[in-house]
């Protein structure tokens, strides 16, 4: 069974107060549009919407570490994109 973990970096559209959170999922597909998908369904149940909040970054992790760049908003879509 593979494990992930997503640390998402947002704020509410409200307060603009910036906040880090992480979302375990423990049936990972391994597949990166499906378990980013699911990660940012769990974090809209836990903190709301996305018309609300506003993701910053998205940080995706398995046991040996990051997977990856960092996941970050382009316009309406949350896609991967190579870091600074």
């Amino acid at each position: 069974m593979k494990k992930r973990y997503y640390i998402i970096t947002w704020f509410d559209n409200k307060n603009k107060i910036e906040r880090t959170n992480r979302i375990d999922l423990g049936h990972a597909t391994g597949k990166v549009e499906i378990d980013a998908h699911r990660a940012t369904d769990l974090f809209a149940k836990a903190f709301g919407n996305l018309n609300k909040n506003t993701i910053v970054s998205i940080k995706e992790f398995d046991e040996n570490g990051q997977i990856g760049e960092d996941i970050k908003p382009s316009g309406r879509a949350v896609i991967p994109i190579k870091g600074d």
